[in-house]
């Protein structure tokens, strides 16, 4: 029994996710050959990094965001995608879809594919593929989310796991009493963030202590169709806050504007970024170039919004799923021994690894 997992991209920096997994129950059995993720490029006029490997069986996505799904208009449409309901309606139409639950299993060429929360986004799911001792793939995620759920997978002897903030560990609370300081600035605040993602997050988050003179991009989640979503994907705790709230016409002269593009590079978010004496720019996830320089003139601020795991999530996803090799994704790990003492010695550097199981045990060679 071989198993062998190459990061096509996705390996030493914040980049297209595209992960490809290989697998042969026994010499004389058919290799499979499933691809996790088709992301597209963060920055404008950058290439993805990688391309369709051939004689795919499936691919999956883990959730709607340009990194993770945004190389799918090239792909060939024979392919089975896989991916939630939710995520599928922002999926290109040509593709051969398929549908995975947000939590559940689904077989898939004989192999099971269980899927659970991930706590990012929007029907976003982490995967984990029943072949070998189990092979993990987190998608983005979150345990700090009160819209989005996570929920805790089987045990996997391979993990890849998004280490986006690398080993940073202020909590979300941390970033929320750092936002709260700029509503008293006289202009609007003026936040673009992933429609899908943490828009309505931070809605509710400002409609919990009273705070409702907030506005949401029309292309943006609204609050019923959040509430209509499956009720394992969406966190308990906040729906009564959602039924609370309702769907308004987008109003830019709100105090805190929430719209998309989260890079501001189309959308309502593009527009309004052009008034900068009626709108204080605060990014925060990824900046691409145009904001990273804004943010170094004072022209902007960036105030991190955890949609990502710190140091002490991945330590605890790592220590549940008990995994023999650990991959940090989507992060320049700058010393490997620093991350083998904060997540154990499991962690690699490497972009490829091969687990060749027998009866009895396994070799690894990484």
């Amino acid at each position: 029994m071989n198993v062998s997992i190459d990061i096509l991209s996705g390996a030493g920096r914040k980049t297209a996710a595209a992960i490809l997994v290989t697998y042969q129950a026994s010499p004389h059995a058919r290799t499979l050959r499933f691809l996790l993720d088709a992301g597209g490029a963060l920055e404008a006029g950058e290439a993805k990094g990688w391309t369709q490997p051939d004689n795919l069986d499936a691919i999956f996505i883990s959730h709607d965001h340009q990194d993770h799904m945004g190389g799918l208009d090239g792909v060939d449409s024979k392919v089975p995608v896989y991916a939630t309901l939710l995520v599928q309606k922002q999926l290109p139409s040509h593709l051969n879809l398929q549908t995975l639950p947000v939590c559940g299993t689904t077989v898939v060429e004989g192999i099971d594919v269980t899927t659970g929360s991930a706590g990012h986004s929007f029907g976003g799911v982490w995967l984990h593929l029943n072949i070998g001792k189990g092979v993990f793939y987190s998608g983005d995620f979150s345990l700090e989310s009160t819209l989005y759920p996570f929920t805790m997978p089987p045990k996997a002897s391979i993990a890849l796991l998004d280490a986006s903030y690398g080993l940073y560990d202020n909590s979300l609370e941390q970033c929320k009493s750092a936002l709260v300081n700029f509503l008293d600035d006289e202009r609007a605040l003026l936040m673009p963030v992933p429609q899908s993602g943490r828009a309505l997050e931070i809605a509710c988050w400002l409609t919990s202590f009273g705070f409702d003179d907030w506005t949401l991009g029309d292309d943006c989640l609204s609050p019923e169709s959040a509430l209509s979503a499956p009720i394992e994907g969406i966190c308990t705790e906040v729906r009564p806050i959602l039924e609370r709230i309702k769907r308004q016409p987008f109003n830019p002269n709100a105090k805190v504007v929430l719209c998309g593009d989260p890079d501001g590079m189309s959308g309502e978010a593009e527009v309004l970024l052009q008034q900068p004496e009626r709108y204080l720019p605060v990014y925060t996830g990824h900046l691409p170039e145009h904001a990273r320089q804004a943010v170094s003139e004072d022209k902007a601020h960036f105030v991190r919004w955890n949609v990502h795991p710190r140091k002490r999530d991945l330590k605890r996803l790592v220590d549940h799923l008990e995994c023999d090799v650990c991959s940090p994704l989507f992060h320049h790990m700058k010393d490997l021994n620093e991350w083998r003492q904060a997540l154990g010695p499991s962690v690699t550097a490497d972009s490829y690894t091969e687990l060749d199981y027998t009866e009895l045990d396994y070799d690894l060679t990484v």
